[in-house]
């Protein structure tokens, strides 16, 4: 089973082996640790950035072995061992070094991509789950309560959850996440344990609905509070990574590097900004600039899973 951990932590395999590894996630402790212990070292190769080795380098090092080899014959050298001579050893050495050079940055850069895919997978699961709520509610998307508890963008969690739209919890955890880095196995609180939590605990559960991803507030339209119908929008975001503790900021789930977002027909795509192309809307705060509720059935306002769909707030003068 250990065997299949890098394969998981990279959205490797098959559905079947995917399943299997999780399940036996849930209840192995020791292999949870490995596979914290896994995603701590891959870590050092994913800093986030893409960068390509200085050019030459590979031809750089190979001469720089290559003029050292003369100046070792001079040398007392132990007697060749199976055939290889120190010289040969130094020059294979060398090239490779600069081989992996070469192809660290690629793994980092593969590794990266590979998160960013499989946390793409997550959205369009949740987007196909909020599909089919929209199918059997009227055309609308679950709508963030305006009061109590459960007035917290990643209400959407527990939702979908109940209604068994999602097949797992790990479908609302982005593996490129902080969250995708405990242990413990993720788990979804139900709408009971969150309506009943005492304050103490009220804010950890509020977080901890909506995983690692972001859901879109409803809206103000003539002083009412209304939810999104499912119109299948190409340029309307229904979720995204979550946005970063600043106002409005990137999400932290993908280094700062940018976010996944999901559209309204579906498709995901990656940006490295905030704002949508082609209609200039910030995905994480309305159209008067703060997190909470759209200022119009377009407006989509993105909040992490602890986000109040504020309805109110006054905007300063020009």
């Amino acid at each position: 089973m250990r065997d299949q951990l890098l394969g998981y932590l990279l959205g490797a395999l098959e559905p079947a082996e995917q399943d299997e590894v999780e399940a036996r996630l849930f209840t192995d402790v020791e292999l949870q640790h490995d596979l914290a212990e896994l995603r701590r070292k891959l870590v050092l190769l994913d800093d986030g950035d893409e960068f390509e080795p200085p050019g030459g380098l590979a031809a750089r090092t190979c001469n720089y072995v290559a003029a050292r080899a003369p100046a070792a014959k001079n040398t007392a050298l132990p007697a060749p061992v199976g055939g290889w001579r120190v010289q040969d050893m130094i020059v294979g050495g060398g090239i490779f070094l600069a081989a992996c050079l070469l192809m660290f940055p690629a793994i980092a850069n593969s590794l990266s991509h590979a998160r960013i895919t499989a946390c793409q997978n997550n959205l369009r699961a949740i987007g196909v789950a909020m599909g089919q709520y929209s199918d059997f509610n009227g055309g609308f998307f679950p709508l963030v309560p305006e009061q109590g508890p459960l007035a917290v963008a990643g209400s959407y969690g527990p939702t979908l959850a109940e209604l068994k739209l999602i097949e797992g919890p790990n479908v609302l955890v982005c593996p490129a996440a902080r969250q995708a880095d405990d242990v413990r196995p993720f788990t979804v609180p139900t709408m009971v344990q969150v309506m009943n939590a005492p304050a103490a605990d009220l804010p950890r559960l509020q977080a901890q609905m909506g995983g690692s991803y972001g859901y879109t507030f409803g809206y103000i339209e003539h002083g009412r509070y209304r939810g999104h119908r499912n119109h299948g929008r190409s340029n309307f975001a229904l979720m995204a990574d979550a946005p970063g503790e600043a106002s409005g900021g990137r999400s932290a789930n993908h280094g700062g590097a940018g976010q996944n977002v999901l559209f309204e027909d579906l498709h995901v795509v990656f940006l490295d900004h905030c704002q949508l192309s082609g209609c200039g809307d910030h995905i994480y705060i309305n159209g008067h600039g703060y997190v909470g509720a759209g200022i119009g059935p377009d407006d989509a306002v993105i909040g992490r899973s602890s986000a109040r769909p504020v309805t109110f707030q006054l905007v300063p003068a020009e």
